[in-house]
């Protein structure tokens, strides 16, 4: 029962296979409890979650660990995990891709020149790395706005996306993608075999892009309505929302206040010298047309605000 109501909706294989994993262990928990049937579960499905967080948090898993073992059970018996008290992620347990004494096989292979295109479609596109590996030469187009894009082909969650590319690296990925027949992958398998840290690159797009979108809007106060123009037209393109949903993200991107960074996240700012207000409306324009979130909170704590192992940098001094 909880696999087949969690996975409405789903398409992605690996989403599927996750979904149907944390179910399980879900069921088990509940089997262990003394719940045994649907209805003793759904009757008291707020309390029985809410105990299954507490174990988890118990059991020392980190709080995006939490968060993820909980949405198929939460998808499943329709509680919105809002309702769920659980501990939030912040930029300082956010630890993939910071330590500069791991992964030493990667930092070896992205001075390759076997992985130098790999490298170069994602410094300026910022795919996550199955994305990447999906990727063929039919899929560079424009978007609903006309602008240049990568085609991501079910992505994560099973959704399509458009993601968009900079000005400045147009002619970069247009050369890239002219040498690839169209019903063929951009890359082959051996190319994506490596242990490059390619979500590392994919956060230094989304802080250009961010700057990108700032230094435009402090000059020109009047871009402002483009964006919200072009966001809204993404937003009818890729969402079949009820009225009152359309509603809230018209509110979110008519917002002109700044977007401030509080708590555990404010403390890690300014520790690492990083800024703690933020320009929304450009981040808007960097989660849902570049990293395709569409929320804010996941896009500062976990690609403006974290300090990633910069991967142009061991390019310099290898050079």
């Amino acid at each position: 029962m909880l696999c087949q109501k969690a996975l409405i909706g789903i398409t992605d294989n690996h989403t599927i296979t996750v979904y149907k994993r944390d179910c399980k262990n879900f069921a088990s928990y509940c089997r262990q409890n003394g719940i045994r049937t649907p209805s003793q579960l759904t009757d008291r499905k707020n309390e029985i979650l809410q105990k299954y967080e507490d174990s988890l948090e118990n059991a020392g898993y980190r709080p995006a660990t939490i968060h993820r073992y909980m949405s198929a059970p939460c998808k499943a018996l329709e509680v919105n995990m809002g309702q769920i008290n659980k501990p939030k992620r912040t930029a300082d347990m956010i630890t993939r891709g910071r330590d500069t004494e791991i992964n030493a096989q990667g930092k070896k292979e992205v001075t390759q020149e076997r992985f130098e295109r790999l490298i170069s479609v994602q410094k300026v596109v910022g795919l996550r790395r199955a994305e990447l590996a999906k990727l063929r030469g039919r899929d560079l187009r424009t978007d609903e706005s006309g602008y240049c894009c990568v085609y991501v082909h079910s992505g994560k969650g099973g959704k399509d996306q458009f993601q968009r590319i900079l000005p400045s690296d147009i002619e970069t990925i247009k050369k890239i993608f002219s040498e690839v027949p169209p019903d063929k992958r951009v890359f082959t398998k051996t190319e994506m075999n490596n242990k490059i840290n390619l979500h590392g690159l994919r956060a230094e797009q989304a802080q250009r892009a961010y700057c990108y979108y700032k230094e435009r809007l402090e000059a020109d106060p009047d871009y402002k309505y483009i964006c919200r123009k072009e966001l809204a037209l993404r937003y009818k393109a890729m969402h079949t929302a009820d009225r009152i949903t359309n509603q809230k993200f018209l509110a979110d991107i008519m917002n002109d206040k700044p977007y401030i960074l509080r708590g555990k996240n404010r403390e890690k700012a300014i520790t690492q010298g990083k800024p703690v207000v933020y320009n929304r409306l450009a981040m808007m324009m960097v989660s849902v047309f570049h990293l395709s979130h569409w929320r804010l909170d996941v896009t500062s704590v976990n690609y403006l605000l974290i300090n990633y192992i910069c991967l142009f940098d061991y390019l310099f001094i290898s050079s």
